[in-house]
């Protein structure tokens, strides 16, 4: 299916963003037969998320680098081609039949060995005036045979023609002058020129009009090991048709302009159009043809469809997404200025979760999920409202946590304890990915501003190597131009959080209205990034 439309969460993904994908995406397929929906990731996951996939035996989605229009955006696939075996004739015909002006031609195993347009056959045809040889590329007794739709009367099928062809037009004193050995000679219902040739010992003789030889001749040619073929053709037609019974290798173009169907399209556009022929064959790491681009191609290419969920802000959506076709939007986070060509369909409510908004979809299109999709809805819920006792938790996200528990028989209260212990278990991460785990950005006039969160059911691993966190939020500012860098270290059960700063620490000092010498400190009921954080940062700085 081609209609794939791509649905991913943000940047740095946490539950919410990664569950929102998957369980929105599973809803759409549901409802929308005409396209296929599929989850995406941008980021690693963190332990919680790792733990709820696993718990519900759910497949991590994909990693999405980028929406760029990419060349298999704007290639034409199901590609026409012909073996490197097949006649000039038999690719001249297919274009005609076809109304196509290129074919690459592949061995046995569809790999690119070249490509012949209307420009090498017409030059071939201009060429032949000069003197032509088969030797370069000779073709079969057989290929002659079918180019000519004739018949063999005597002799080898698979035998090879030599030499240069020669129309026995002239006496038989001048043939026996221009006739050479493994020649091929074109005559008509001449007997005396059709012996001078079997006796010089041509590759291929070949008679016209539909004339047949006599015993004679057939006997000498039998003698002489020299094929008779009859071509139901006049002369002249007959040599025409036998130039084109060489091989597609005679003209066709050996190093045509490839490209990998991964490619992004504008970082190709340039080479495309400065080719001559302005066309070029799409073929895989392994040289297998995938498709066919040229010039008129980039004119209007497809770009892909996308839909975000948990986020709606450029800073946090994934690269290339200006080349991108937004049909939807489902979030619960404030709108951060994101332009779309057309108008689109968005489902934003200021609920502590997109899960929220997502269960009520649902329902609204009469769609019961599975067993697993439900569990991924209530974590996300859980982890974004800290358990319901965040201050971003509304009587929606308790609502619906109350019905999947209820639908579904989920206890939902020692299910969320299990999956924060996922959460707190950071054994083997290093600083700079604990603080990056769930990392947002804000830019405001002042600079780039970062605020990373995690919560923990027990804070103490962390708090125990909080020099080596400061410095590395020191060097990440750095790297990064932050202002400011805050990471929170919420502690669920005492709902509180533990508040580094890095950077210019006196605006954490300002934010806070608190001492920021010791670059933490500990605030009591503060737990929410977006409903206490960054409404301080935003009215302070």
């Amino acid at each position: 299916m081609d209609n794939k439309i791509y649905v991913f969460g943000h940047q740095r993904p946490d539950t919410d963003s990664i569950t929102s994908a998957i369980t929105y995406a599973y809803l759409k397929n549901q409802i929308d037969k005409e396209n296929e929906y599929i989850p995406f990731r941008l980021g690693n996951l963190n332990p919680e998320s790792e733990f709820v996939l696993k718990y519900f035996n759910i497949k991590k989605p994909e990693l999405l680098e980028h929406v760029y229009i990419q060349v298999k955006d704007a290639m034409m696939k199901n590609v026409i081609t012909s073996n490197i075996e097949a006649t000039i004739y038999e690719i001249g015909n297919k274009m005609i039949e076809k109304h196509i002006k290129s074919i690459p031609i592949v061995d046995d195993n569809n790999i690119l060995k070249g490509l012949v347009t209307e420009r090498e056959i017409a030059r071939y045809f201009l060429n032949e005036i000069q003197n032509f040889s088969l030797e370069e590329n000779p073709p079969k007794v057989k290929d002659v045979i079918k180019t000519m739709n004739g018949k063999l009367i005597v002799g080898d099928e698979n035998k090879k023609l030599k030499g240069c062809p020669i129309i026995g037009a002239m006496t038989s004193e001048e043939v026996t002058r221009y006739v050479k050995k493994n020649d091929v000679l074109i005559t008509g219902n001449r007997k005396d020129v059709q012996k001078i040739a079997i006796e010089k010992e041509v590759s291929c003789l070949i008679i016209t009009g539909n004339f047949l030889p006599d015993e004679e001749i057939i006997e000498l040619a039998k003698k002489k090991k020299v094929p008779i073929v009859v071509s139901p053709h006049p002369t002249y037609v007959t040599g025409r048709l036998l130039r084109l019974s060489t091989h597609a290798e005679r003209i066709m173009e050996k190093n045509p302009l490839t490209t990998h169907p991964e490619e992004i399209l504008k970082d190709f556009e340039e080479e495309l159009m400065q080719d001559k022929k302005g066309i070029a064959t799409v073929v895989n790491e392994n040289g297998k043809i995938e498709g066919i681009i040229t010039r008129h191609d980039l004119i209007k290419p497809k770009t892909k469809k996308v839909i975000l969920v948990d986020h709606s802000e450029k800073s946090q959506t994934v690269e290339g997404i200006e080349e991108a076709e937004i049909l939807e939007i489902v979030d619960h986070h404030r709108l951060g200025g994101l332009e779309t060509g057309l108008p689109i369909t968005a489902h934003i409510r200021p609920v502590g979760c997109t899960n929220t908004i997502i269960w009520d979809l649902y329902k609204k299109n009469n769609v019961i999920p599975p067993n697993e999709i439900a569990g991924l809805m209530i974590s996300a819920i859980l982890s974004d409202t800290m358990m319901l006792k965040s201050p971003t938790t509304t009587s929606e996200d308790k609502k619906v946590v109350e019905e999947i528990s209820e639908f579904f028989n989920i206890d939902y209260y020692n299910y969320g304890i299990e999956m924060y212990k996922a959460k707190t278990n950071l054994e083997g991460y290093t600083e700079k990915e604990i603080l990056t785990i769930d990392l947002k950005e804000t830019r405001l006039s002042r600079g780039l501003i970062a605020v990373s969160q995690i919560e923990v059911i027990d804070p103490t691993n962390i708090l125990n190597k909080k020099e080596k966190i400061i410095q590395e939020m020191e060097k990440i500012a750095k790297e990064r131009n932050y202002v400011l860098f805050l990471f929170l270290l919420t502690d669920v059960l005492n709902e509180g959080s533990y508040i580094f700063s890095a950077g210019q620490y006196k605006l954490a000092e300002k934010v806070f209205k608190t001492n920021f010498e010791e670059k933490i400190v500990f605030l009591k009921r503060v737990v929410s990034r977006k409903k206490q954080i960054m409404p301080l940062i935003l009215r302070n700085i």
